[in-house]
Parts: structure tokens; sequence; C-alpha cells
């Protein structure tokens, strides 16, 4: 018999081989290290989330009662009071110190990728703040004994007699502003380097409908301008007493350039008159008719080639028709060569010249003006003109024909500055800020320039840009300049719109198509010779026109003009010119256009920089640009400007 083995069945093999699988199978332990990075971590993010449980709520607490303190030193500003906006100054950097502190109890945020850049600005933030809020204390101590004169509410120093008198106060007293505006200066150039460590570009456009990236970069541009402001305004400060007459008196031939009838300076230079300044005190007089000037002026000078080419009827080279550079010293230094040698003409330290846009805009400020023998004077649109009734009453004056002589019919430039003047010293202290701020910009603009023969005073006006001299640039350089040979006063109405075509090659170099379009869209006046009154305003025109670009370019051709170019060099920059006007005037509601392509004599390569310079006198005109057929940002020129594009 076979015997038959007997299987245990409790355990099947099947079962067995499961087993060790699952025994083959066995969970692995972390590594130590990893352990410890999860435990930092963990550590890490309850230690950031404590400290923002605990610091956020006293930073948000001191940024309320900051923001209140900012709102009560804007509300001061906005009333012209020093003493609440000192103040508000003053609890503001004790804030802002506390801020600080707060701040830094956040600094583990610091060391968090991806957080890092924002607490560094959090830090470079508050640091700019609490470098704007010193120059600000700084600022307002140094102008509180100015604080009447200025127009402003302050412990002032000079708060008794005439405004006359506390002029003269100030004009003793200035130089000790100076060495304060450095410490200004100082203190904005830690808040400006503090600021552009911030990238604008690692924040949002808006937040909550509240604009961020281009607030902080209008902040960033504020400062960065504070700063260039104030630099420029030192050199100015430092000769202002000698300027305004202290400790010797000076004396000035105020020149009135005619802006409706443009000239490479500015204007037509129609009249002029003489300005005695003593200790602050101003006193025009002898005030006289340009022509009256070149009736004593007996050379007879051959005219250079412009006059003789686009100057009809023109025989001779006149004082009047000698501000043929636009770089205002240039002019002036030729127009004094021979102004110098007339009999019996005032000896002058400089020249003060000044447009109808001065006039105007002072005008606009002070109320309307009366004049002894030649009326009231407006800023309100006449019209007769359509154009501020001042310009037309200037003008009436000057060129209305009439059937009897009219004696001395442009010395009305001394009698109308002195009233102005009379006005503005009489004036509420509220008003002084708007005349500052009216002469600033028609400084800025233009429409104001100065001459002078001391030349640490030259020197400054030119430091400040208020000298209308050509402007060195690095990178390209362009300034349209226009003169009106023949067009009556039509510049009064004359619209302009400048487009330039950039085209950067692979290997860098530049070519450039800048269009000038002009338009008139006014009617004509009746210009005859033989009317028996009314104003001849707005008539054909002919325009020499110059394009000043930098010194070695290549002009490739110009559209438009009715002579053949003509290539010249001025100082650092070479001269484009054309003209047109005698075939094809730019009529009344006509239109006209040039064309002028050229190269450059550089290359670019990573930046376009474009430095633009405005004619003096002229208007805000629009400038469109397009690089490497696309479209960028344009502007509206009243003032010169630097542009960056990046290639």
């Amino acid at each position: 018999m076979v015997e038959i083995e007997k299987i245990e069945l409790s355990q099947p093999p099947a079962e067995q081989t499961a087993t060790k699988v699952v025994s083959g199978n066995k969970k692995r332990k972390l590594p130590k290290w990893f352990k410890t990075v999860l435990i930092i971590f963990f550590v890490l993010l309850v230690l950031l989330l404590v400290q923002a449980v605990v610091v956020v709520p006293g930073l948000i607490k001191t940024g309320k009662e900051l923001s209140h303190v900012g709102q009560t030193i804007t509300v001061g500003l906005q009333a012209q009071d020093l003493i609440p906006v000192n103040e508000g100054l003053a609890v503001a950097e004790e804030d802002l110190l506390k801020l600080q502190k707060q701040y830094r109890l956040l600094i583990t945020y610091r060391f968090v990728p991806g957080l890092r850049a924002y607490y560094q600005d959090g830090e470079a933030g508050l640091a700019a703040a609490l470098a704007g809020v010193r120059a600000g204390q700084i600022l307002v101590q140094a102008i509180e004994p100015y604080a009447d004169i200025l127009g402003f509410r302050g412990h002032g120093s000079f708060a008794g007699g005439t405004t006359e008198d506390r002029l003269m106060k100030v004009v003793e007293t200035i130089e000790k502003v100076t060495p304060e505006i450095d410490l200004v200066v100082e203190q904005l150039e830690v808040a400006e380097e503090n600021l552009a460590r911030i990238n604008p570009e690692r924040y949002p456009e808006s937040f909550k409908d509240q604009v961020v990236r281009a607030k902080l970069i209008k902040i960033q541009q504020a400062v960065g301008g504070g700063v260039t402001t104030l630099k420029e305004l030192r050199p100015g400060l430092e000769v202002l007493p000698a300027l305004l007459g202290h400790p010797e008196s000076k004396k000035y031939l105020l020149m009135f350039q005619n802006d409706t009838e443009k000239r490479p300076t500015g204007g037509f230079m129609t009249a002029y008159a003489t300005l005695n300044v003593e200790s602050g005190k101003v006193r025009a007089e002898g005030s006289q008719d340009i022509y009256t000037l070149d009736a004593k002026f007996k050379q007879r000078l051959e005219p250079p080639e412009p006059i003789k080419k686009y100057h009809k009827n023109v025989a001779y080279f006149y004082l009047r028709d000698m501000n043929l550079s636009p770089d205002f010293k240039t002019s002036m230094d030729l127009f004094r060569t021979y102004y110098d040698e007339i009999p019996g003409e005032s000896e002058v330290n400089g020249v003060v010249a000044v447009d109808t846009q001065v006039l105007t805009r002072l005008i606009e400020v002070l109320g309307p003006v009366e004049v002894p023998g030649y009326g009231k004077f407006t800023a309100e649109i006449d019209e007769r003109c359509n154009c501020p009734n001042i310009i037309y009453q200037l003008e009436l004056i000057a060129d209305e024909p009439t059937h009897f002589f009219k004696e001395d019919r442009k010395g009305v430039l001394g009698p109308l500055m002195q009233e102005i003047m009379f006005k503005a010293l009489g004036a509420e202290n509220h008003v002084f800020p708007q005349l500052f701020a009216t002469l600033w910009q028609s400084l800025k603009e233009r429409h104001m320039l100065f001459y002078f023969d001391n030349p640490e005073e030259q020197a400054a006006a030119e430091a400040m840009g208020f000298a209308g001299r050509i402007q060195p640039a690095k990178g390209d350089y362009l300034m349209l300049v226009d003169t009106n040979f023949g067009g009556a006063k039509s510049d009064l109405y004359i619209e302009q719109t400048i487009d330039q075509q950039i085209s950067v090659a692979d290997d860098g170099s530049v070519e450039k198509t800048v269009t000038i379009e002009y338009k008139n869209p006014e009617e004509p006046d009746n210009c005859s010779l033989e009317r028996a009154s009314g104003l001849c305003l707005n008539g054909l025109y002919r325009d020499w026109v110059r394009l000043y670009v930098p010194q070695g370019s290549e002009l490739i051709e110009i559209l438009g003009s009715e002579v053949e170019p003509v290539v010249s060099e001025e100082g650092d920059k070479t001269v484009f010119e054309a003209f047109y006007g005698d075939e094809s005037p730019l009529r009344p509601l006509g239109k006209a256009k040039l064309v002028f392509r050229y190269k450059l004599p550089f290359k670019a390569i990573d930046d376009y920089n474009l430095y633009l310079q405005k004619q003096a006198g002229t208007k805000d005109f629009n400038y469109s640009f397009t690089l490497n057929d696309q479209p960028q940002p344009g502007i509206v020129l009243n003032q010169d400007q630097r542009l960056n594009f990046k290639l």
C-alpha cells in the first residue's frame, strides 16, 4: 500500500510567497538632513507668521498716523502756511524712525527666496522717505525767514515795511541760503539713491483700483527732477545778489522779442528799454523802438548771406536783424559789439530778453494793467485777433497805419514793464508764489533769456539753462530753427508737428527722416500797404529753416525746399538749411511741409539717446517718433527734453 503524505493546509504556499514579497518592501526612513530641513522650514514659517501677526498691526497703525501727518503737511502747503508744514515734518520724521524700527522686526523675510527683494524695497522706500522729510525740514527752515516775501505764512524775519523794502532785505541776506541748499541736495540724493534700488516692474500696474507702478515711477522721476533743479538753482543763488544790484547797482538792456514774428533767438527785436537795478529795486526807463536805435547806427554793414538771399528789400545788416544765431550769447555778442559804439546809449551790464508770452502770463496772474498814454492791457482773448488782448494792443500801437504821426509808437515797453512791476510789488502775499512759478516757467521754456557781461554771472545763467545757448549732447541731437523773413505776424497762428522716423541697422548705423508740417488755420488779414487802418497779422509766410543735428551728420536729401540744400557748421553742430516762401509761401488756411533725410555720425547699439532742444520763443509743438517701424510715445516739446529708446 502506498502511503500518502499528509499536507498541512494551515499556511498555503501562495500566502507564504505573499508574505515574503511584503517583507521585501519595508518602508524607508527619511534622511536626517531632510527632516532637519522640514523642521527648519516649519519653524521659519511659524516665525514668519508670528512676526506678521505681531509686527504688521503696528506697522499699519504707524502708517496711518504717518498718512494723517502727510495730509496735514499737504493742507499747510496748500494754505501757504509754513508753521503746520514744519510741525508736520517733525512728526513725520519721528513716525518714520518708529516705522523703520518696527519694520526691522521683519528682517527674517530678507532671507526668504521670493520675498527678499520686496523686503529690501521696503527698507529702501523708508530710507528714501526719511531723507525726503529731512530735506523738507532743511528747506522750510532755510526759506522761513523769507516766508512773507515768498507769499507764505510763517515766522518770517522780513515782515515789516513795503514789499520793496522786504525784497531789499532778501537780496542782502540770500547768500546765507546757499549752504542750506547743498544740505537739501545731499538728502534728496540719498532719497534718489534708495528709490533707484526699487524696480517698478516688480509691482502690478494697479492694486484694488489704486495705481501702483506708475505712481512709483512718478515719485522716482520727481525726486530726480528735484535734485537736478536744486543743483541748477545753486549757481544762480550765488550770483543773485550781484544780479539784483547788491552791493553795486546794475543796468540791463530789456529787449522785447516779438515771438509773433519768429527769429532765431525767439522773435523780432522790436523794442527795448533800460532797467536800473539797485538792491532789488528795479526801475524801467528809456524805452525806444528798435528802428530808432537803427537810425542812430550810422554804419552800413554788408549783410550776411541769409539776409541777402531771403530777407527782401533789406540792403544792409541792421541791429534789428543781428540775432541770426539761435545761440543767444552768439547773437548778443554781435549785437553788443555795435550797440556799445552808438553815442548816447546807456552802458549796460547785460541783456534780458522777454517775449509776448512772458507779458501775457504776468498779466494773467496780476490782472489788467493800465498804462498812462497807452490804455488798458488784459490777458483776455480779443476777438479782433483771436489772441490775448495785450498782444493785439502791442501790435496796434506799433504797426497800425495812421494818417498822423505817432510819436514813440514802440516806446510802450518801458512804461508797461514799470506798471507790471508796480502791480507785482503791490500784490497780496498769496500772489507771489504764482509770480515766481510764472517766471520760472518762462525761463525753462525759453521765453525769457539772460546775457551778462560778467563771466561768473554768465556761467551761472548757462548752468541753469537760462542763457539760450545751443546745448551739448551725447548721442543724437535735434533743434528746429524757423526764421520769419516777411510773413507778417503769422507765427501767432502757425502750428507745427514734427515727426521723426529713426532706422537703426544691424550694425548700429542710424538713418533719420524728419518731417515738419506747418499749418495756418486762421483767415488772412488785409496786408495791403495802402490799407487805411487795421493790422496785418496773418499774411504770406516766408521761412528760413535750419535743422541743427550732431556734428558730422551726412545729409541725404531735403524735400519741399525752394533752394538747394546748404550744409554748414555752428559750434559742435552740423546745420541743414532750407527755405520756402517765394514760390510756395505758407498761406493763411494753408499748409507746408519739409522733409530732411540724413545719416548720423555714430552707431547706436543698445540704446538710442536723443536730446531735443526747443527754439526760444516758440509754442509747444507736438513731436512723434517711429523707431525701426515701431511707433513710440510722442511728446509736447515745451522745454528741452532728453529721450532714451531701448533697441
